[in-house]
């Protein structure tokens, strides 16, 4: 039986939903999964179908947030000049850890340094993402001392991986890196309103507008929040520090999160992969959050737009509760655009399995 070790970053839930994807599209028949994060397991375990050992393990930071919305660029580079100060004995350390494991094959998204631990040991790796931390270290962190060596480092890691899998839409990347595009990465939930209306115990008329901003903390200005009639918000349930009759917590459907977004009718969201994608394939509204210098703008949000129904909005926007008419907007748009279909994980499937059953 083949082994295929999993690394996932755990900066937001993006990076586990481009990964279980693929892994729920792979033919794990001949095939034993590790999966190395410090994701919370009940979400590996939610999102991905297949029985796998999970090793608890961080290899990156990604970027040091303030929230959901803004990076925290001083926090980011030191964490950085602290991980590079010492590179080549963590890369040493991980290549040990790595090869304890005797895995086939290493696919990451996006962690680094188990690619460079790869490079050592002579694993074959590949990556996907649609972006990497060199990239996006550079963007945030690039005129500071000490940031070019520390770049040139995370490039080299990235190029011990035989290709770097693309899913559409993807950010611009460095020419070193071997990319390959592919189709999108989501996930197709099942659609069921009258679920959310009888759990929450609302009539037929009530629409429900999904609040999803990611993995990482935010405050949500609930005390500005806007009231519509026969509109209910569902947050997060750490979330809800008010409550009101239209706020609803995320734990009151029991649903997995992609068939809870299936079944709104509009979702607030951040510009990223996971949650623009997932609307679009499941032809969900969606009113999205600008973040000013991320490096996936502007090629996410362009290609929401094309493909999806979709208002660009800001964080000042939000913090004000002048939203109304965005959401009510949304809720009244008809879906004009053809259905997307989202092969890329059986494409990336596919990838792994030829390359893993070639060892």
């Amino acid at each position: 039986m083949k082994h295929l070790v999993v690394d996932i970053s755990a900066h937001g839930f993006g990076h586990v939903a481009q990964t279980s994807a693929v892994l729920n599209a792979l033919d794990c028949t001949n095939i034993r999964l590790t999966i190395r994060s410090s994701a919370a397991e009940r979400v590996l375990r939610e999102r991905i179908r297949h029985p796998f050992t999970l090793i608890s393990y961080q290899q990156d930071a990604g970027m040091l947030m303030h929230d959901a919305l803004r990076v925290d660029v001083a926090a980011s580079m030191r964490w950085y000049a602290d991980f590079h100060a010492n590179y080549a004995a963590r890369k040493a350390q991980a290549a040990r850890e790595l090869a304890q494991l005797q895995p086939d094959l290493l696919f990451a998204n996006v962690p680094y340094l188990s690619l460079d631990a790869a490079g050592e040991c002579g694993i074959p790796a590949i990556t996907l993402c649609s972006l990497n931390w060199a990239d996006v270290f550079h963007t945030y962190c690039g005129g500071l001392p000490g940031a070019a060596r520390i770049r040139e480092e995370i490039l080299h890691a990235y190029t011990q991986a035989e290709c770097f899998l693309q899913p559409t839409p993807s950010m611009d990347m460095h020419p070193a890196i071997r990319t390959q595009p592919i189709a999108p990465i989501a996930a197709l939930g099942k659609r069921n309103p009258a679920w959310l209306r009888q759990q929450a115990g609302l009539p037929n008329h009530t629409r429900f507008v999904l609040v999803a901003l990611g993995g990482l903390g935010m405050e949500y200005p609930l005390e500005n929040w806007p009231r519509i009639p026969g509109v209910c918000w569902i947050f997060p349930d750490v979330a809800l520090t008010q409550a009101r009759a239209d706020f609803l917590p995320t734990s009151l459907f029991a649903l997995p999160y992609v068939d809870l977004l299936a079944s709104c009718d509009a979702v607030m969201t951040k510009t990223g992969y996971g949650t623009q994608t997932e609307a679009v394939v499941n032809q969900v509204p969606t009113l999205c959050i600008n973040r000013p210098g991320w490096p996936e703008e502007p090629n996410l949000p362009d290609w929401h737009a094309q493909h999806g129904e979709l208002i660009l909005t800001d964080w000042q926007t939000i913090q004000a509760g002048t939203f109304a008419q965005q959401i009510l907007a949304l809720l009244e748009m008809p879906w004009r655009k053809p259905l997307v279909f989202p092969n890329g994980a059986q494409q990336a499937a596919e990838r792994l399995l030829n390359r893993i059953t070639s060892l």
